[in-house]
């Protein structure tokens, strides 16, 4: 790992864009992932940052790609009830029906924030489209 691909990641778990932007313009890798194996992008959408995820994105992050365990951006921005964030992903293609390792899917994640029923109504939207 490079230290701008370490940099991608302390950006995106900190919701920093601009040092975020800044170590995608430095040659940082949109796709690295940290020990766990957990993407950039699902540390900034666990944390509710929309414009790194946006940045990320843009920058060519795999929306669905999983961490060692299996848990996407969009499940873990599910279990936190970022909808924003959630929309974003879901924009970009994300697989709202994906599992992780234990078979715990995006709607599973989805039941544990305060805002579960706005949650599970944008899933239910994104299935509907």
């Amino acid at each position: 790992m490079t230290e701008q691909d370490r940099q991608v990641l302390a950006a995106a778990a900190r919701g920093d864009a601009a040092a975020l932007t800044a170590a995608l313009e430095a040659g940082g890798d949109p796709k690295a992932r940290d020990r766990f194996g957990a993407p950039a992008l699902a540390l900034a959408a666990a944390r509710g940052e929309l414009d790194c995820v946006a940045r990320l994105l843009d920058a060519g992050a795999e929306v669905d790609r999983t961490s060692d365990a299996g848990n996407s951006a969009l499940m873990l921005a599910a279990a936190r009830g970022h909808v924003e964030v959630m929309r974003r992903l879901l924009a970009a293609g994300a697989d709202p029906e994906q599992r992780n390792k234990w078979g715990l899917g995006v709607a599973d994640w989805g039941r544990w924030p305060k805002n579960a029923g706005e949650v599970e109504a944008l899933l239910l939207e994104s299935r509907a489209d």
